[in-house]
């Protein structure tokens, strides 16, 4: 009787088996399936796509209708940053100036130390 059950379970396992891989055999068919729907609807949207100066002439509505959104700087505002600039442009001048005729000299009195003795 218990050889009897055993055959029995072994039969369940062969047929959960066989389900299985009845199982993977359905789901790679499936992924097929999806992947040529894909293609497909690439494809399609590929084909949907406007042209290429379509394209390009909406880029310049789309850039032009940024430009119109940006808050230009009035005059008065825009000679008060230049002169900012300016500034600070000429402040740094003079900074490196001023280190590259320090170190000029300290290079000055280096060659000239040794060079004496």
């Amino acid at each position: 009787m218990a050889k009897k059950k055993r055959d029995e379970n072994q039969g369940g396992l062969q047929q959960a088996k066989l389900s299985v891989e009845e199982k993977e055999d359905l789901k790679a068919e499936k992924a097929k399936m999806r992947a040529r729907e894909d293609k497909v609807k690439a494809k399609k949207e590929k084909s949907e796509r406007p042209g290429f100066f379509r394209r390009i002439g909406t880029g310049f509505r789309n850039m032009f209708g940024e430009l119109k959104k940006v808050r230009w700087p009035t005059f008065a505002r825009t000679v008060k940053q230049t002169g900012v600039v300016l500034a600070v442009v000429l402040i740094f001048s003079l900074v490196i100036f001023g280190f590259d005729r320090g170190l000029a000299a300290l290079y000055g009195l280096l060659v000239e130390g040794l060079g004496g003795s």
